[in-house]
């Protein structure tokens, strides 16, 4: 049972990764790209190479000895799953940065990777980790210089991007202050305090066993550990949480405007050519059509900028004199009143598709965009 949980979290990590790449790759609309330049897909895919790493016995007792044997070093895959770990925070800070506005260059993040990368190897081989075969290396060897230098390599790349991306986030937070976005901020900016909690207790916990000191916080190394890790995915979760539920709810109204008014849209659009604004959106009324377009604005916003313009031109272009009786007076059938006053229904449905449209385009990723730093999508 442990074996195959230890391999279904990796497994899903893993395959919410490829998905992401592979619907990048190919151009369904969304509001950015989700490829492996996305610091989300960045951050799923280290995560998950770092607990396939770790699968219970499976590394330990079969991986490790064949790569011992092809090596002569112990806890290979003990040392990739930590150096993956390491490595995520470069993802760490690419999204705190991406949701502030900022990116990193891939020049940087393969600097940092490369940096992160030597420090692990260079420190692990100096350890008895490299020599001893264990499947617990935080307890299992006293905590000696090199040992220290190793776990410092670990954590120092984990909590230097915690201390930055969580000062961009309160620094966003100060201008945000309110609103659905703000909530979200100020629980990453939780989960990323809690994560330095954890760091900084993780080195307290070693100097204790360095220096001999057996205290409270010592003997219960490993509850608060957990706690603290299961307090900032906690608040990880919370933000997410409100960040979809926001996301869901625009693409939702979204959705309902193109079922209601697709059939129609398409219509017009057939039978005036010459003021669609946009010929090459693919879009068909059906429901995963729908929903599949409703991802971002663009489809509403062609929606909502096309279907005025062709019933302006339509008015324009219907006969604008009443017709007269042979007497000289005015005659109008119910027939021709659509067509000199427009019918309140009609009137409406015109709003609707214009109240609607706005509140996708202004809420989702589509132009037109009201307020860039509440549409960051990672």
């Amino acid at each position: 049972m442990k074996i195959v949980i230890g391999a279904l979290i990796p497994t899903v990590l893993l395959v919410l990764v490829v998905h992401r790449i592979r619907v990048n790759r190919q151009g369904v609309p969304r509001g950015v790209p989700t490829g492996i330049t996305n610091p989300l897909t960045q951050l799923l895919l280290f995560l998950g190479l770092a607990k396939l790493c770790r699968v219970p016995v499976i590394t330990d007792d079969i991986i490790n000895r064949v790569l011992r044997d092809a090596t002569g070093l112990a806890n290979v895959m003990s040392l990739g799953g930590m150096t993956f770990g390491a490595l995520a925070a470069i993802p760490i800070l690419g999204v705190s940065s991406y949701i502030t506005g900022r990116n990193l260059t891939p020049r940087t993040q393969l600097g940092i990777a490369f940096m992160i990368v030597t420090a692990m190897i260079a420190t692990f081989l100096r350890t008895p980790m490299a020599n001893t075969p264990t499947s617990y290396m935080s307890n299992d060897f006293p905590v000696t210089g090199p040992v220290m230098a190793y776990w410092l390599a670990y954590l120092t790349p984990l909590a230097s991007a915690l201390v930055i991306g969580c000062a961009y986030i309160i620094r966003e937070l100060m201008w945000v202050r309110s609103g659905p976005f703000a909530r979200a901020l100020a629980a990453i900016a939780l989960c990323e305090l809690l994560g330095l909690v954890y760091c900084a207790f993780k080195v307290y916990n070693l100097y204790l066993q360095r220096v001999g000191i057996d205290n409270f916080w010592h003997q219960n190394a490993a509850p608060v550990s957990i706690a603290l890790g299961l307090m900032a995915l906690i608040a990880a979760g919370a933000s997410a949480g409100i960040y979809a539920t926001h996301i869901l709810r625009d693409r939702f109204r979204r959705y309902r405007l193109l079922r209601d008014f697709g059939h129609r849209w398409l219509a017009a659009r057939a039978a005036n050519p010459a003021v669609v604004l946009d010929k090459s959106d693919p879009f068909l009324p059906t429901r995963r059509m729908c929903w599949t377009a409703s991802r971002s604005g663009a489809t509403a916003y062609r929606c909502k900028s096309n279907w005025p313009t062709i019933c302006a031109k339509s008015e324009a272009q219907a006969p604008q004199t009443a017709p007269r009786s042979p007497d000289g007076r005015i005659t109008m059938g119910a027939e021709d009143a659509p067509t000199a006053h427009p019918a309140p229904a009609r009137t409406a449905q015109l709003s609707a598709v214009r109240s609607a449209s706005d509140q996708g385009c202004q809420r989702g990723s589509g132009p037109p965009v009201s307020s860039p730093t509440m549409l960051v999508q990672v």
